[in-house]
This record gives C-alpha cells, sequence and structure tokens, in this order.
C-alpha cells in the first residue's frame, strides 16, 4: 500500500512563505552587499548600470527571485504536478521580490546590521517552515 499523499493545501501554506522568506532574505543580502560594496567607493557623478553597485544589485536581485522560485518548487515536489508547481513558484518568486522592498526602509533606518538581522529572521522563518513540510512519501 502506498503511503498517504500530504494535504496538497497545507503544503502549499508552507511552500509560498518558505520561497518568500527564501527570496526577501536573498535580498536583504544583496542590499547588504551593495552598501558594503559602497563604503569604500566615491559618490559617483552620474548613475551608471556598469558600475559594481549596480551590477550586483541587479545580478542579485534576479538570482533572489530564482533562488525563491527553486526553493518553492522544491518543497511542493510532493504534488507531482508540474504546472502547479510552476505557478505556485512564479508567484512565490515575484511576491518575494515585492516583499523585498522592506528592505529600503530597514537599509535607512538601521542601516547594514538592520539587513543582517532582516536576512537572519528571514532564513530562521525559512528554516521552520521548511522543517514542517511533508515530504515525499510523508505524512502531513
Amino acid at each position: 500500500m502506498p503511503p498517504p499523499a500530504p494535504d496538497p493545501v497545507s503544503l502549499v501554506f508552507r511552500a509560498l512563505p518558505f520561497g518568500m522568506a527564501v527570496g526577501v532574505g536573498c535580498q536583504a543580502l544583496v542590499t547588504w552587499t551593495v552598501r558594503t560594496v559602497q563604503l569604500g567607493a566615491p559618490a559617483a557623478p552620474a548613475t551608471s548600470l556598469g558600475s559594481t553597485p549596480a551590477v550586483v544589485l541587479l545580478v542579485g536581485t534576479l538570482a533572489g527571485i530564482v533562488l525563491a522560485g527553486v526553493a518553492c518548487w522544491r518543497v511542493l515536489s510532493p504534488i507531482g504536478n508540474p504546472w502547479r508547481q510552476t505557478m505556485l513558484s512564479l508567484i512565490a518568486g515575484l511576491g518575494s521580490f515585492a516583499l523585498s522592498l522592506v528592505t529600503l526602509p530597514i537599509d535607512r533606518r538601521f542601516g547594514r546590521p538592520g539587513l543582517l538581522m532582516l536576512a537572519g529572521i528571514c532564513g530562521l522563518i525559512a528554516l521552520l517552515l521548511v522543517r514542517r513540510a511533508p515530504t515525499v512519501g510523508q505524512e502531513s
């Protein structure tokens, strides 16, 4: 007799916040990296997309979105439906981008230590959520 499948609704309610927490945590680390790179550099007279902070921000933001989607995809693997996994992973990735706007006021108010704290909180939330998520063959 095959093991019972996990409840897909509870799995989705764990996977989406997990993916978003991973994405926001990544974006907090990207913003921290940008601020760290900017520390020793003089202020740029004009905005340049070729500057190191701009490249780190653009590539890091895209990587955070993709990582949030991949994290959500992996947690949703017990569903076994690639279409649903893809759609929910897209929601997690783009949702994490929208939620990552919280890094701006945190950076302004608390600076780089606040960004590291946000990344740590997101990592803790993600860890708690993924530990509760069922895996293939595990009952929820």
